[in-house]
Order: structure tokens, then C-alpha cells, then sequence
């Protein structure tokens, strides 16, 4: 690209970063992000740190603004903003997050290459831990904004095995690897042919290695079985699917008929072993739904059957009230669950004196939630049975699931209704599938108007319901035993042997910087 006129490699930066999302749900076509990564590494390469942070910036740009336009729709539809400033507020928040996802990658790649721009390998180490570290980062920094991982876009690739063994980056690494070679072969060869030179594949070496190896390697471990099922019958699931509208979610005068819905729905379904209702389908807070719970204790001791529901909790100290977005499980005893990864404005307010009032988006209903306790027991089901609860977002987090999994059953409820007919649900369904594979375990997934599902330790989805029905989702599921590597592991090995390459290419570059001062040295004294 010439240098001297950038617009149309930053034209087609964007272009990359807006195709990326291609690769993940509901699209699945992952060689369309595999290209847009190619095509992003050369496009960093620039002599200057302003154009290659720029051209970062806008690949998330890209990325971001086609791949979570759904932020439009909950400010727009559900926020009750105006098409003009909710474009504005999702702009904002694009902006915002590929700047943090971007421009630190670009900085750091830049730093790392600057001098020795030519090796394609150095280059291709530094592009491939760059973005390692970065998705790594998304899972935390800022509480944490894990969407669009490479590895998603694999979810249903031969590579899938191993994510068992290090989880979703690990599929990252592959893919990045794989646009590390791809791009490697055609610099080599371009670099030679100007140069009117033999074309040498030698470099290629390691980009090819470390490909073949983890796409072979996750294809063999796809046999493996790091889990195995408990020696009891399978449990009988019934999930229902409410398809209660978000206007009407909170509305006071509609809880009745809500709650109606959900009891008319489970009505011939009290047989299961475990009846499961979305997030928040009690829209009531614990305890004033006291005699709504009493009626469903006693239904489901009679029948034998877990109810586990979603519903909001208040817990009255001495200075005020906190509120906790909750899982109750109504069995032979009680037990309980208090989310803890909430979603920024529409769980918890940022700056929330300053922008309260503002407008009616900052003061969506049910958007005064506390976090829950780090350490909370799994909840109990029949015949001990014993299960993990996730709460809507943090099933997106690929650390925490694992750390909280090691049950009989992993249960995921949510309220996709926020994104409407968007890509929304669909990668959030992706990302709950990739969960259920990290840690070989059945998940059970049920949500307001889909994806209602149950998930098998494949990471495959063995039913499920359609968007916006309401019904009843029946199905079975196995108590599984024993912990899969990731479980035990979590990101760590990946996060290790990406910071050892760095602190190698760091050394690598000293070395450089070394070696061009003495031979500078060498020539000023002759």
C-alpha cells in the first residue's frame, strides 16, 4: 500500500473488521473471519505508530459496529431512545470498546516489530500474542466484555476438541495461526518475486508447525472423553418458554398474567425432574412472592420435581436495600443463587449519579442490581442432584464457568428478548455451546423467546425451540462426573505460553536493537 495515501488501506481495514463477525453465529461461514484477519496483518504493518493504532481502532470499529449492532435495538426498542440518539449511544459504545480492544494491540505490535519489520516471523508472533493477550483482557478488564472471541467462529470445526483442554482461546490460537501462515506464505513469496529471488519456504517453518499441530491435535481429541456420565438414570428436563414481550416484562399490571403463562405452560410437566422457567419469570421480589412460592413448594414436593426458576432477591440491611437478580431452586429444600457478573446499564448503572435521569435508557426497570457473593454453592436439585446456575451474561465468560462447573448439570437461564430479532441471541447461544464443550457437561438453556436448548457435552445442541413460540422444551439429560483440563486449568496455559513468547520477541528485540548499535558503532569508527 502506498504510504503516502492511507485512506485505502484504512477503507480496507474497516472492511476487515466489518466481515469478521461473518464467522460466528447465526452465519458460521469462519473462513470469512480467517480472511479478515490476513487480510489485518499486513494492513498493520505502517511506518508510523498514529496509522497502524488507527488502523487497529478501525478494524474494531468494523468488528464491533456490525458485530453487536444489537446494543441499537435494546436502547432503541427497549430504552425508549430516538433512532438518532440511540445511533449515537451505540456509536459511542463501538468506539469506545475497539479502542480498547484495538489500539492496545496496535501499539504493542507496533513496539514489538518496529525494527525488524521484515521478519515475517517476529511480525507474525507479535500480531498472533497480541491478540491472545487482548481477548484475554475482554474476559476481565472493566468487568469484562468477552464477545466476539476468534475461537467462536469454531465452534463447530474438527479443531473443537480442544477446547476441553484450554478452552475458547485455544481455538483462537489455531485460527490465528492459521492467518499467520496464510499471510507468511504470500510475503514470502511477494517479498522474493520483487526481489527477482529464488522463492524459499524456509521461514514458513513455524507458522506451519504450530498450525498443523493444533488443528491435528484438536481433531484427535475430539474422541476424548474428560468427563463421564454418573450411574443413574438420566434426568428428565422440561423448559419453558414464556414468550412474555419486554414491554409488558415489568409492567405491574401484567404479573399476573405472566405468571398465569408459566403455570399454564408447566401445568403437564410437574412429572420432570427438573422444570426450569427463564430469568426473572417471577417478575416479583422474593419474599413478596410468598404465596406464589408457597403453592409451588408444595407442587413440586408432591411431584417430585426441581423447579428452578429465575426471580429478583432484596436483602434489607440497616442502611438500605440491595437487590440481586436470583435463581431459586424449589425442591425438598430451598436453595439459591445471586448473579454476579451483571450487564453494565441494564443491571447496573456506571456513574450512575451522573447519568440517572438523564434519559429514560439509564432508568430501565430492574437496572439497580448488587453483585452476588464470589463463593455461593451450587444449587440442589432431587436425588442430590447438583447443578451450576448462570444468569444471562455470565455464561459468556469462559474462566468463571469453568471455575463454578464441577456439577452434575449446568443450567443457563436468560432473557434474550433485549436484542429482538438480531444476531444477538444467536452468539449468545453460540458462546452458552461453547461452555457445555469446555466443560463436557449438559446444559440446560432456557430463555424468554429463545434459544430455548439443551446442550449435550459436545457442545451440540441435541433440541431446542424456536425463536419467539412459546412451549415447552422436553428432553433428558445426563449427571456427568469428573473435570475436563480447562476446568482445572481454566486460560492460564494459554496465557503463560503467550506471555513467554513475548518476553521472547522482547528479548529478541534488544538483541536487534544490540547488534544495529554496535555495527553502527563499528562503521562510524572505520
Amino acid at each position: 500500500m502506498n504510504k503516502s495515501t492511507p485512506w485505502p488501506g484504512h477503507i480496507l481495514t474497516l472492511i476487515a473488521g466489518a466481515i469478521y463477525p461473518l464467522g460466528f453465529s447465526p452465519f458460521n461461514w469462519w473462513p470469512i473471519t480467517l480472511l479478515a484477519l490476513v487480510l489485518l496483518i499486513p494492513l498493520l504493518r505502517q511506518s508510523t505508530i498514529k496509522t497502524t493504532a488507527l488502523r487497529g481502532w478501525l478494524f474494531g470499529l468494523g468488528m464491533y459496529g456490525t458485530g453487536v449492532s444489537w446494543v441499537y435495538v435494546s436502547i432503541n426498542q427497549f430504552g425508549n431512545a430516538h433512532p438518532i440518539l440511540a445511533g449515537f449511544l451505540t456509536l459511542l459504545f463501538v468506539a469506545f470498546i475497539a479502542a480498547l480492544f484495538a489500539v492496545p494491540q496496535a501499539l504493542l505490535y507496533r513496539f514489538l516489530s518496529r525494527n525488524f519489520v521484515a521478519n515475517a516471523v517476529v511480525t507474525g508472533l507479535a500480531f498472533t500474542t497480541s491478540w491472545l493477550l487482548v481477548e484475554w483482557a475482554k474476559t476481565w478488564l472493566l468487568t469484562g466484555f468477552p464477545w466476539l472471541l476468534a475461537g467462536y467462529s469454531l465452534t463447530d470445526s474438527f479443531v473443537r476438541g480442544l477446547a476441553p483442554i484450554f478452552g475458547v482461546l485455544s481455538l483462537s490460537l489455531a485460527l490465528l495461526s492459521s492467518a499467520w501462515l496464510i499471510w507468511q506464505l504470500w510475503f514470502t513469496a511477494s517479498e522474493k518475486l520483487k526481489a527477482n529471488q529464488k522463492v524459499s519456504w524456509s521461514l514458513n517453518v513455524a507458522p506451519l508447525i504450530l498450525t498443523i499441530g493444533l488443528w491435528s491435535s484438536g481433531w484427535l481429541a475430539q474422541t476424548t472423553s474428560w468427563t463421564s456420565p454418573k450411574s443413574q438414570p438420566p434426568l428428565q428436563v422440561a423448559a419453558v418458554q414464556a414468550n412474555i414481550p419486554q414491554t409488558l416484562k415489568w409492567n405491574p399490571n401484567y404479573v399476573k398474567t405472566t405468571i398465569e403463562r408459566y403455570l399454564t405452560l408447566s401445568e403437564k410437566h410437574w412429572n420432570a425432574d427438573l422444570l426450569v422457567w427463564s430469568e426473572n419469570a417471577i417478575p416479583v421480589l422474593y419474599p413478596r412472592a410468598q404465596r406464589l412460592l408457597e403453592s409451588l413448594t408444595k407442587q413440586a414436593k408432591d411431584t417430585n420435581t426441581t423447579l428452578i426458576t429465575g426471580i429478583p432477591f432484596i436483602e434489607n440491611t440497616p442502611d438500605n436495600h440491595r437487590y440481586f437478580n436470583g435463581v431459586l431452586a424449589i425442591s425438598n429444600q430451598e436453595t439459591r443463587y445471586h448473579k454476579q457478573k451483571l450487564v453494565p446499564f441494564g443491571e447496573y448503572v456506571p456513574l450512575e449519579s451522573w447519568l440517572r435521569g438523564l434519559i429514560s435508557f439509564f432508568d430501565l426497570p430492574m437496572s439497580s442490581f448488587s453483585k452476588g457473593e464470589a463463593s455461593q454453592p451450587p444449587l440442589q436439585g432431587i436425588n442430590n442432584t447438583t447443578i451450576a446456575p448462570f444468569i444471562c451474561y455470565e455464561v459468556v465468560y469462559p474462566d468463571f464457568v469453568a471455575k463454578n462447573a464441577a456439577t452434575d448439570v449446568l443450567i443457563t437461564i436468560s432473557n434474550d428478548t433485549w436484542f429482538g430479532d438480531s444476531i444477538g441471541p444467536h452468539q449468545h447461544f453460540q458462546m452458552a455451546r461453547m461452555r457445555a464443550l469446555e466443560t463436557q457437561r449438559y446444559l440446560i438453556r432456557a430463555t424468554n423467546d429463545g434459544i430455548t436448548a439443551i446442550i449435550n457435552p459436545a457442545g451440540k445442541a441435541v433440541k431446542q425451540l424456536p425463536q419467539f413460540d412459546q412451549g415447552v422444551l422436553i428432553g433428558e439429560v445426563k449427571a456427568m462426573a469428573g473435570k475436563t483440563p480447562f476446568m482445572q486449568w481454566q486460560s492460564w496455559p494459554i496465557i503463560i505460553l503467550t506471555l513467554v513468547i513475548m518476553a521472547g520477541l522482547l528479548a529478541f528485540r534488544q538483541i536487534t536493537l544490540h547488534e544495529v548499535y554496535t555495527k553502527q558503532k563499528v562503521n562510524h569508527a572505520s
